[in-house]
């Protein structure tokens, strides 16, 4: 976990064992004893995009959080997932919006400006139900520059855990883009170092 005034990451060199993943949902497949590459999506961008190295090229070995998601869904069952990026619930431009997420990025959004993928939290970003729609429109477009924060309407906060209950059996969740049907509650916790990324 990476704290403030120290170097992030340990140098090392690319191997034949190392795995490039397509994007988020990729990696938050693998498990945490191999080290990856990630070639898109939310994480690397938040990593600036890096170029892969190529096998035998210097790089860095930094660690990465992951979010782990526990779902309740409407028969009582439960399921838990793992999530690199976000967990988002609701809609921007309708109800309740929340935005947990690890990295800052969704897309090209810049939703939490201060969040970083390894300093052993997850920054939320929410909505409130109240906030009218063209603030909606307009906090959306001003999120591809983070401009949409600070704002009385705009939660902005930082944790280590987190529950929600739906409000709705309408209402959508969203686990790195892939959407959960039929869910009554979602916790999320960080899980500090859990992957490991070359760049």
């Amino acid at each position: 976990m990476i704290t403030r005034g120290e170097q992030w990451g340990v140098p090392t060199t690319r191997t034949h064992a190392d795995i490039v993943v397509s994007g988020d949902r990729d990696l938050a497949s693998r498990p945490k004893d191999i080290r990856l590459i990630v070639k898109a999506g939310d994480i690397a961008h938040s990593l600036g995009d890096p170029v892969n190295p190529l096998i035998g090229a210097e790089c860095l070995e930094v660690p990465i959080d992951a979010l782990r998601a526990t779902i309740t869904l409407h028969d009582g069952s439960s399921v838990s997932l793992l999530a690199s990026s976000h967990v988002m619930i609701g809609h921007w431009l309708r109800g309740r919006f929340i935005c947990v997420n690890n990295s800052g990025f969704i897309g090209k959004r810049n939703i939490s400006p201060r969040a970083h993928p390894n300093d052993g939290f997850f920054d939320v970003m929410s909505l409130q139900p109240t906030m009218r729609l063209q603030q909606r429109v307009r906090a959306r477009h001003r999120s591809a520059l983070g401009t949409h924060v600070p704002h009385p309407l705009v939660g902005s906060s930082r944790a280590k855990e987190i529950e929600y209950s739906s409000v709705s059996r309408s209402e959508s969740l969203r686990i790195d883009g892939r959407r959960i049907p039929s869910w009554s509650a979602v916790r999320v916790e960080i899980v500090p170092d859990y992957w490991r990324l070359l760049v």
